[in-house]
């Protein structure tokens, strides 16, 4: 889901929480958002790809601009 329709869903108090994990792409990051009925749902673009982040920074830019005042960071495994 876009930013615009997530942002609706958090107005709606459906968005529990905002979770940046580490990306199948090397280096990136991805921004989700655990659903009030469960599940999860993933930040894409407006074609409906994933949106990857270089940087940790960016990635909690856009989950905050969702609304969330904090977000949870999964470490990657080494």
């Amino acid at each position: 889901m876009t930013i615009t329709e997530l942002k609706s869903l958090f107005q709606e108090k459906q968005l529990i929480e905002a979770i940046i994990e580490p990306s199948t792409q090397d280096g990136a990051w991805i921004v989700e958002f655990r659903h009030q009925r469960g599940g999860f749902v993933l930040l894409t673009d407006a074609t409906g790809s994933e949106c990857q982040y270089d940087n940790l920074d960016l990635a909690s830019e856009s989950a905050m601009e969702v609304g969330f005042n904090q977000v949870r960071v999964e470490s990657r495994e080494f």
